[in-house]
C-alpha cells in the first residue's frame, strides 16, 4: 500500500518534538525518526505570563535543529502545531512568527478543543475502541485534554488548565511536594476538571473505559512495570501501549513520588531524567481525577496528539482493531 512520509512538529509546553512517520491509508504509521528537546516553556508562561528572551532563543535554535533533521529524513508532508504555552503567552504570537520563519512552514496554533480532538483521534487509533463511548485523557505540560467518543465519532471535547509545567509555575512547588503542595494541586485539579465532570454527566457510560496518553502517563506506566520486573537497559524502549493503571495503583504511585526528592525518583526503575522533575505533579493530578470522577483506572495509549494530527491531516481511515505499527 502506498505511503507518505510525514514530519510532525509538536511545539508543546514542556518539550518541542519532531516525529517522522511513513503513513498508509489505513492509518498504519511506521516510525522513521523522533527528536525531542525539553524547554519547559509552560512553567515560565505560568509564572510570568510570557516566554523569557533566553527561552525564546532556545526555542528558535531547537526548531532550527529539528527542521534540519526533518529535511534529512526526506519528509513529503510537514504538519506543524503549537499548544498551550504559545497559546497563552503574551508574546506567543511574536515567537510563533519567528519559529515559522525558521521552519519555512505555517504553524497551526491549536485551540484547546482542537488539541483535545486530535488527541482523541490518536488514542482511538492506538488502542482498541469499539462502538461504545470511551473517555480519552491526555496530560501535557500546559493543559489536560479530554474527549468522549467511539470508533465512529468524537462526541464531545474539553481542554482544562491542568498541565504539569503550568502547575509548577503557578503554585511554585519545590523539588519535593509538601503536604500543602499536594493539597493545593488536588484542589486545583478538582476545580478545573469541572468541564470533564460535566461531559461524563451527559454520557456516564464513557467512564467505564478511560484511555490516557502523554509523556507523564507513559512514564507512570514504565515505573509501575519496573517496580514489578527489571526494566530494559533503555527505559524509553519499554512498550506500555494498553498497559492498565488501576485507580489504587495510581494513588500509590502519587503518594510515593510526592515524598521523594529528585535523586530518589531517578533511582526508581524506569524513571527518565527528563520526566522526573514533574512526575509527582502529574501523578497527583491523574490520581485525583480518577478518584474524584469515580473512574476505575486508565488504559495507556502510546499514540496521542501527534499521531492524531497525521490521521486528521491526511484523512486516514481508522478501524476498531487498529494497532500501533
Amino acid at each position: 500500500m502506498p505511503t507518505v512520509r510525514v514530519a510532525v512538529f509538536d511545539l508543546g509546553s514542556s518539550s518541542f518534538h519532531l516525529m517522522v512517520v511513513d503513513a498508509s491509508r489505513d492509518a498504519r504509521l511506521t516510525p522513521v525518526l523522533r527528536r525531542r528537546s525539553f524547554l519547559h516553556l509552560g512553567t515560565e508562561v505560568a509564572r510570568t505570563g510570557s516566554v523569557p528572551a533566553d527561552r525564546a532563543a532556545s526555542a528558535v535554535r531547537t526548531v532550527r535543529r529539528l527542521h534540519a533533521a526533518a529535511e534529512e529524513s526526506g519528509a513529503d508532508v510537514v504538519v506543524a502545531m503549537a499548544t498551550a504555552a504559545l497559546r497563552d503567552a503574551d508574546n506567543g504570537s511574536r515567537l510563533l512568527l519567528r519559529l515559522e520563519r525558521v521552519l519555512g512552514s505555517p504553524i497551526r496554533l491549536l485551540t484547546g478543543e482542537e488539541e483535545a480532538r486530535l488527541c482523541f483521534l490518536g488514542q482511538r487509533a492506538g488502542v482498541w475502541v469499539g462502538r461504545e463511548p470511551v473517555l480519552g485523557l491526555d496530560l501535557g505540560g500546559g493543559s489536560l485534554e479530554a474527549g468522549i467518543g467511539t470508533i465512529d465519532e468524537v462526541e464531545s471535547v474539553a481542554s482544562v488548565a491542568l498541565g504539569t509545567a503550568r502547575l509548577r509555575g503557578e503554585l511554585g512547588t519545590g523539588e519535593r511536594l509538601t503536604p500543602a503542595d499536594r493539597e493545593a494541586i488536588a484542589e486545583v485539579a478538582l476545580n478545573r476538571a469541572e468541564p470533564i465532570r460535566a461531559m461524563l454527566a451527559r454520557n456516564p457510560r464513557a467512564g467505564s473505559r478511560v484511555i490516557a496518553s502523554g509523556g507523564t502517563v507513559r512514564a507512570l506506566a514504565r515505573l509501575a512495570m519496573g517496580l514489578h520486573r527489571p526494566p530494559p537497559a533503555s527505559a524509553s524502549s519499554l512498550q506500555v501501549n494498553q498497559v492498565e493503571l488501576p485507580a489504587g495503583q495510581l494513588g500509590e504511585l502519587a503518594d510515593r513520588l510526592s515524598t521523594l526528592d529528585l535523586d530518589a525518583r531517578l533511582a526508581l526503575p524506569g524513571v527518565q531524567v527528563r520526566r522526573a522533575p514533574l512526575l509527582p505533579i502529574g501523578a497527583l493530578v491523574l490520581s485525583t481525577l480518577v478518584e474524584k470522577l469515580g473512574l476505575q483506572g486508565l488504559v495507556v495509549s502510546e499514540w496521542g496528539l501527534r499521531e492524531g494530527a497525521v490521521i486528521d491531516g491526511l484523512s486516514l481511515r481508522t478501524e476498531p482493531k487498529s494497532v500501533v505499527g
